[in-house]
Protein backbone atom coordinates (compact mmCIF):
# COMPACT_ATOMS: atom_id res chain seq x y z
CA UNK A 1 0.00 0.00 0.00
CA UNK A 2 1.58 3.27 -1.16
CA UNK A 3 0.90 6.65 0.43
CA UNK A 4 1.42 10.24 -0.73
CA UNK A 5 1.63 13.20 1.68
CA UNK A 6 0.85 16.05 -0.65
CA UNK A 7 1.96 19.13 1.30
CA UNK A 8 5.46 17.98 0.35
CA UNK A 9 6.51 17.34 -3.26
CA UNK A 10 5.87 13.82 -4.51
CA UNK A 11 8.21 13.13 -7.41
CA UNK A 12 7.50 10.60 -10.16
CA UNK A 13 10.62 9.65 -12.12
CA UNK A 14 10.78 8.20 -15.63
CA UNK A 15 14.26 7.35 -16.88
CA UNK A 16 14.24 4.53 -19.43
CA UNK A 17 17.11 3.66 -21.72
CA UNK A 18 16.69 5.27 -25.12
CA UNK A 19 13.61 7.29 -24.22
CA UNK A 20 13.02 10.56 -26.06
CA UNK A 21 10.01 11.73 -24.03
CA UNK A 22 7.76 10.58 -21.20
CA UNK A 23 4.19 10.98 -19.97
CA UNK A 24 2.11 10.34 -16.88
CA UNK A 25 -1.66 10.01 -16.56
CA UNK A 26 -3.04 11.15 -13.22
CA UNK A 27 -6.47 9.89 -12.11
CA UNK A 28 -7.90 11.26 -8.84
CA UNK A 29 -11.08 10.36 -6.99
CA UNK A 30 -12.78 10.45 -3.58
CA UNK A 31 -14.82 7.41 -2.65
CA UNK A 32 -15.01 4.01 -4.32
CA UNK A 33 -15.67 4.78 -8.01
CA UNK A 34 -12.60 5.41 -10.15
CA UNK A 35 -13.13 7.79 -13.09
CA UNK A 36 -12.85 6.23 -16.53
CA UNK A 37 -10.42 8.88 -17.78
CA UNK A 38 -7.51 10.71 -16.13
CA UNK A 39 -7.98 14.31 -15.00
CA UNK A 40 -4.41 15.25 -15.91
CA UNK A 41 -1.99 14.15 -18.60
CA UNK A 42 1.54 15.53 -18.20
CA UNK A 43 4.35 15.03 -20.68
CA UNK A 44 7.97 16.12 -21.18
CA UNK A 45 10.75 15.73 -23.71
CA UNK A 46 14.12 14.62 -22.38
CA UNK A 47 16.58 17.50 -21.73
CA UNK A 48 19.33 15.93 -23.86
CA UNK A 49 20.31 12.62 -25.45
CA UNK A 50 22.74 11.95 -22.60
CA UNK A 51 20.26 13.13 -19.93
CA UNK A 52 17.11 11.07 -20.23
CA UNK A 53 15.65 11.52 -16.75
CA UNK A 54 12.26 13.28 -16.52
CA UNK A 55 10.57 14.22 -13.23
CA UNK A 56 7.00 15.16 -12.32
CA UNK A 57 5.73 16.64 -9.04
CA UNK A 58 2.13 15.43 -8.65
CA UNK A 59 1.34 16.96 -5.24
CA UNK A 60 -0.20 20.28 -6.44
CA UNK A 61 -2.77 18.40 -8.54
CA UNK A 62 -3.77 16.14 -5.64
CA UNK A 63 -4.34 18.95 -3.13
CA UNK A 64 -7.32 20.24 -5.11
CA UNK A 65 -9.31 17.17 -4.06
CA UNK A 66 -9.17 17.51 -0.24
CA UNK A 67 -12.08 19.06 1.65
CA UNK A 68 -11.92 19.62 5.41
CA UNK A 69 -15.01 21.85 5.72
CA UNK A 70 -16.68 19.16 7.80
CA UNK A 71 -15.26 17.82 11.06
CA UNK A 72 -15.42 14.19 12.17
CA UNK A 73 -12.32 13.73 14.27
CA UNK A 74 -13.85 12.86 17.63
CA UNK A 75 -14.82 9.28 16.71
CA UNK A 76 -16.40 7.83 19.89
CA UNK A 77 -16.38 4.49 18.05
CA UNK A 78 -14.09 1.84 16.60
CA UNK A 79 -13.32 1.09 12.93
CA UNK A 80 -15.48 3.95 11.66
CA UNK A 81 -14.86 4.70 7.96
CA UNK A 82 -13.09 8.06 7.53
CA UNK A 83 -14.83 10.65 5.37
CA UNK A 84 -13.70 10.21 1.76
CA UNK A 85 -13.27 14.00 1.54
CA UNK A 86 -10.26 13.72 3.86
CA UNK A 87 -8.13 11.57 1.55
CA UNK A 88 -7.71 11.02 -2.19
CA UNK A 89 -7.28 7.87 -4.25
CA UNK A 90 -4.62 8.36 -6.92
CA UNK A 91 -3.73 6.23 -9.93
CA UNK A 92 -0.52 7.13 -11.74
CA UNK A 93 0.31 5.56 -15.09
CA UNK A 94 3.81 6.06 -16.45
CA UNK A 95 4.67 6.03 -20.15
CA UNK A 96 7.95 6.29 -22.06
CA UNK A 97 8.49 6.98 -25.75
CA UNK A 98 11.51 5.75 -27.67
CA UNK A 99 12.30 5.01 -31.32
CA UNK A 100 9.73 2.20 -31.38
CA UNK A 101 6.91 4.36 -29.99
CA UNK A 102 5.10 4.89 -26.69
CA UNK A 103 4.71 2.13 -24.11
CA UNK A 104 3.09 1.95 -20.68
CA UNK A 105 5.61 1.19 -17.94
CA UNK A 106 3.31 0.64 -14.95
CA UNK A 107 0.12 1.69 -13.18
CA UNK A 108 0.17 2.30 -9.41
CA UNK A 109 -2.64 3.20 -7.01
CA UNK A 110 -1.83 5.41 -4.01
CA UNK A 111 -3.74 6.81 -1.04
CA UNK A 112 -2.98 10.52 -0.63
CA UNK A 113 -3.30 12.60 2.54
CA UNK A 114 -2.88 16.35 3.04
CA UNK A 115 0.18 15.89 5.20
CA UNK A 116 3.88 16.60 4.87
CA UNK A 117 7.26 15.03 5.35
CA UNK A 118 10.14 16.79 7.05
CA UNK A 119 13.31 17.73 5.20
CA UNK A 120 15.40 15.22 7.16
CA UNK A 121 13.03 12.41 6.11
CA UNK A 122 14.13 12.80 2.51
CA UNK A 123 12.18 12.62 -0.74
CA UNK A 124 8.76 10.94 -0.96
CA UNK A 125 8.60 9.71 2.67
CA UNK A 126 5.91 7.19 3.55
CA UNK A 127 4.87 8.13 7.10
CA UNK A 128 3.21 4.78 7.77
CA UNK A 129 -0.24 3.40 8.41
CA UNK A 130 -0.95 5.40 11.58
CA UNK A 131 -1.81 9.07 10.95
CA UNK A 132 -0.81 10.34 14.40
CA UNK A 133 2.57 10.90 16.01
CA UNK A 134 3.69 8.55 18.75
CA UNK A 135 3.97 9.97 22.26
CA UNK A 136 1.92 10.96 25.30
CA UNK A 137 -1.46 12.70 24.92
CA UNK A 138 -3.99 13.90 27.49
CA UNK A 139 -7.76 14.38 27.53
CA UNK A 140 -10.28 16.15 29.74
CA UNK A 141 -11.58 13.58 32.21
CA UNK A 142 -14.46 15.45 33.83
CA UNK A 143 -18.10 15.21 32.78
CA UNK A 144 -20.27 13.36 30.33
CA UNK A 145 -18.34 11.44 27.70
CA UNK A 146 -21.07 12.17 25.15
CA UNK A 147 -20.26 15.91 25.20
CA UNK A 148 -18.05 16.93 22.29
CA UNK A 149 -15.72 18.96 24.51
CA UNK A 150 -14.96 15.85 26.60
CA UNK A 151 -14.16 13.45 23.74
CA UNK A 152 -10.53 12.39 23.59
CA UNK A 153 -10.23 12.50 19.80
CA UNK A 154 -9.58 9.82 17.23
CA UNK A 155 -6.72 7.97 15.55
CA UNK A 156 -6.86 7.51 11.78
CA UNK A 157 -5.36 4.36 10.25
CA UNK A 158 -4.66 3.52 6.63
CA UNK A 159 -4.80 -0.14 7.50
CA UNK A 160 -5.24 -3.60 6.04
CA UNK A 161 -7.47 -6.48 7.06
CA UNK A 162 -5.82 -8.41 9.88
CA UNK A 163 -4.04 -5.43 11.44
CA UNK A 164 -4.84 -5.05 15.14
CA UNK A 165 -5.48 -2.02 17.38
CA UNK A 166 -4.72 -2.89 21.01
CA UNK A 167 -5.91 -0.95 24.08
CA UNK A 168 -4.22 -1.52 27.46
CA UNK A 169 -5.71 0.04 30.62
CA UNK A 170 -3.01 2.12 32.37
CA UNK A 171 -4.17 1.06 35.85
CA UNK A 172 -5.45 -2.50 35.58
CA UNK A 173 -3.44 -3.69 32.59
CA UNK A 174 -6.57 -5.09 30.96
CA UNK A 175 -6.03 -5.64 27.22
CA UNK A 176 -8.67 -5.31 24.49
CA UNK A 177 -7.87 -6.08 20.86
CA UNK A 178 -9.76 -4.92 17.76
CA UNK A 179 -8.92 -6.74 14.53
CA UNK A 180 -9.44 -4.58 11.44
CA UNK A 181 -11.89 -6.31 9.14
CA UNK A 182 -11.10 -4.73 5.75
CA UNK A 183 -8.54 -2.60 3.93
CA UNK A 184 -9.09 1.16 3.99
CA UNK A 185 -8.88 4.43 5.91
CA UNK A 186 -10.66 4.16 9.24
CA UNK A 187 -10.96 5.94 12.60
CA UNK A 188 -10.63 4.50 16.10
CA UNK A 189 -11.34 6.35 19.34
CA UNK A 190 -8.21 7.07 21.33
CA UNK A 191 -9.88 5.47 24.33
CA UNK A 192 -11.57 2.15 24.84
CA UNK A 193 -14.66 3.37 26.70
CA UNK A 194 -14.15 1.35 29.95
CA UNK A 195 -10.64 2.86 30.18
CA UNK A 196 -11.84 6.47 30.39
CA UNK A 197 -11.21 6.80 34.13
CA UNK A 198 -7.63 5.48 34.03
CA UNK A 199 -6.50 6.15 30.46
CA UNK A 200 -4.92 3.62 28.12
CA UNK A 201 -2.01 2.76 25.91
CA UNK A 202 -2.79 2.17 22.23
CA UNK A 203 -0.62 -0.06 20.06
CA UNK A 204 -0.89 -0.80 16.34
CA UNK A 205 0.08 -4.34 15.38
CA UNK A 206 0.82 -4.76 11.69
CA UNK A 207 -0.55 -8.10 10.54
CA UNK A 208 -1.75 -8.67 14.09
CA UNK A 209 1.70 -9.54 15.45
CA UNK A 210 4.32 -6.79 14.95
CA UNK A 211 3.98 -3.63 17.09
CA UNK A 212 4.93 -0.67 14.86
CA UNK A 213 3.34 2.26 16.72
CA UNK A 214 2.53 3.17 20.35
CA UNK A 215 0.91 6.14 22.09
CA UNK A 216 -0.38 6.77 25.60
CA UNK A 217 -3.55 8.70 26.48
CA UNK A 218 -3.87 10.01 30.04
CA UNK A 219 -6.78 11.76 31.81
CA UNK A 220 -6.43 15.25 33.27
CA UNK A 221 -8.91 16.40 35.90
CA UNK A 222 -9.17 20.21 35.81
CA UNK A 223 -11.50 21.64 38.46
CA UNK A 224 -10.86 25.40 38.27
CA UNK A 225 -10.78 26.24 34.55
CA UNK A 226 -12.82 25.08 31.58
CA UNK A 227 -10.32 23.51 29.16
CA UNK A 228 -10.18 24.65 25.55
CA UNK A 229 -10.24 21.86 22.97
CA UNK A 230 -8.44 22.32 19.65
CA UNK A 231 -8.96 20.16 16.56
CA UNK A 232 -6.56 20.49 13.64
CA UNK A 233 -5.21 18.70 10.59
CA UNK A 234 -1.88 17.27 11.68
CA UNK A 235 1.28 16.56 9.67
CA UNK A 236 -0.21 13.27 8.46
CA UNK A 237 -3.30 14.95 6.98
CA UNK A 238 -5.72 13.64 9.64
CA UNK A 239 -7.79 15.31 12.35
CA UNK A 240 -6.06 15.45 15.74
CA UNK A 241 -7.23 16.86 19.09
CA UNK A 242 -5.43 18.52 21.97
CA UNK A 243 -6.54 20.31 25.13
CA UNK A 244 -5.31 23.52 26.75
CA UNK A 245 -6.23 23.19 30.41
CA UNK A 246 -5.47 26.47 32.15
CA UNK A 247 -6.72 30.05 31.94
CA UNK A 248 -7.91 31.36 28.59
CA UNK A 249 -8.66 34.97 27.68
CA UNK A 250 -10.90 36.18 24.87
CA UNK A 251 -10.57 39.63 23.35
CA UNK A 252 -12.23 41.72 20.66
CA UNK A 253 -10.44 44.16 18.37
CA UNK A 254 -12.43 46.69 16.34
CA UNK A 255 -11.52 48.50 13.14
CA UNK A 256 -13.44 51.28 11.39
CA UNK A 257 -13.15 54.23 9.01
CA UNK A 258 -14.01 57.85 9.81
CA UNK A 259 -15.30 60.68 7.67
CA UNK A 260 -16.01 64.33 8.38
CA UNK A 261 -19.72 64.93 8.82
CA UNK A 262 -21.49 67.86 7.23
CA UNK A 263 -23.71 69.54 9.86
CA UNK A 264 -27.42 69.42 9.08
CA UNK A 265 -27.75 73.11 10.00
CA UNK A 266 -24.68 75.34 9.86
CA UNK A 267 -26.36 78.28 11.64
CA UNK A 268 -28.09 76.41 14.45
CA UNK A 269 -26.53 72.93 14.55
CA UNK A 270 -27.15 70.28 17.20
CA UNK A 271 -23.99 69.87 19.32
CA UNK A 272 -24.89 66.16 19.86
CA UNK A 273 -24.53 65.57 16.14
CA UNK A 274 -20.71 65.64 16.14
CA UNK A 275 -18.30 66.42 13.35
CA UNK A 276 -17.07 62.88 12.57
CA UNK A 277 -18.90 59.67 11.71
CA UNK A 278 -17.70 56.04 11.74
CA UNK A 279 -18.47 53.48 9.05
CA UNK A 280 -17.33 49.96 8.08
CA UNK A 281 -17.08 48.98 11.74
CA UNK A 282 -15.79 45.44 12.01
CA UNK A 283 -14.78 43.27 14.96
CA UNK A 284 -12.30 40.38 15.22
CA UNK A 285 -12.38 37.95 18.15
CA UNK A 286 -9.25 36.25 19.42
CA UNK A 287 -8.32 33.94 22.28
CA UNK A 288 -5.14 33.28 24.29
CA UNK A 289 -4.86 29.77 25.73
CA UNK A 290 -2.50 28.12 28.19
CA UNK A 291 -1.59 24.46 28.44
CA UNK A 292 -0.70 24.10 32.09
CA UNK A 293 2.09 21.66 33.00
CA UNK A 294 2.51 19.18 30.17
CA UNK A 295 4.62 16.22 29.07
CA UNK A 296 7.73 16.84 26.99
CA UNK A 297 6.04 15.30 23.91
CA UNK A 298 3.58 18.20 23.88
CA UNK A 299 6.09 20.48 22.15
CA UNK A 300 6.30 18.28 19.05
CA UNK A 301 2.49 18.10 18.89
CA UNK A 302 2.34 21.91 19.05
CA UNK A 303 4.70 22.14 16.09
CA UNK A 304 2.13 20.24 14.03
CA UNK A 305 -0.63 22.54 15.29
CA UNK A 306 1.04 25.82 14.35
CA UNK A 307 1.92 24.36 10.92
CA UNK A 308 -1.70 23.31 10.30
CA UNK A 309 -3.87 24.95 7.63
CA UNK A 310 -7.17 23.88 9.25
CA UNK A 311 -7.84 24.58 12.94
CA UNK A 312 -10.96 24.55 15.11
CA UNK A 313 -10.86 26.11 18.60
CA UNK A 314 -13.87 25.02 20.65
CA UNK A 315 -15.43 23.96 17.34
CA UNK A 316 -14.90 27.40 15.77
CA UNK A 317 -12.61 27.94 12.75
CA UNK A 318 -9.44 29.77 13.74
CA UNK A 319 -5.89 30.56 12.71
CA UNK A 320 -2.85 30.40 14.95
CA UNK A 321 -1.23 33.81 15.49
CA UNK A 322 1.73 32.28 17.32
CA UNK A 323 4.46 32.06 14.71
CA UNK A 324 7.44 31.01 16.83
CA UNK A 325 7.73 28.35 19.48
CA UNK A 326 10.50 27.57 21.96
CA UNK A 327 10.45 23.79 22.40
CA UNK A 328 10.89 23.15 26.11
CA UNK A 329 12.54 20.11 27.68
CA UNK A 330 12.39 18.63 31.13
CA UNK A 331 16.17 18.83 31.44
CA UNK A 332 16.44 22.55 30.68
CA UNK A 333 13.05 23.87 31.79
CA UNK A 334 12.07 21.40 34.57
CA UNK A 335 8.37 22.20 34.32
CA UNK A 336 6.92 22.72 30.84
CA UNK A 337 3.99 24.92 29.82
CA UNK A 338 2.96 26.74 26.65
CA UNK A 339 0.64 29.57 25.61
CA UNK A 340 -0.80 30.18 22.13
CA UNK A 341 -2.78 32.95 20.48
CA UNK A 342 -5.58 32.40 17.95
CA UNK A 343 -7.77 34.62 15.80
CA UNK A 344 -11.23 33.28 15.02
CA UNK A 345 -11.80 33.15 11.26
CA UNK A 346 -14.98 35.18 11.13
CA UNK A 347 -16.13 38.75 11.65
CA UNK A 348 -17.92 39.52 14.89
CA UNK A 349 -20.79 41.05 12.87
CA UNK A 350 -22.40 38.63 10.44
CA UNK A 351 -21.20 39.80 7.02
CA UNK A 352 -21.88 36.65 4.98
CA UNK A 353 -23.32 37.54 1.56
Amino acid sequence: MSRIFSRSPYIIEIDESGQTSSKIELTLWNGSTEPSAPQYILSKNIPASNLTQTLYNVSPYIREYFNFNQFSGNAGAYETPTSTNFYVNVRIKRFATDSSGESELDSTVYTAFDGFGKYEEGSNPDLGKVLLSEGVYTYYKKGNYSNQDRLSGSITFDAEAGDVVRYTNLSTGTVNNFTISSDGVTNFDRLYTPNRTNGNKVEFLEGGSSIVWTATFKPIEECKYTPIYIDFINRYGAWSRMFMYKTSKKSLSVTSNDYNLMQSNLVNYDVKEGQKQQFNISGQESIKVNSGWVHEDFGSHLQELIMSERILVNNRPAKCKTTSLDIQTGLDDKTISYSLDFDFNNDFINSVI
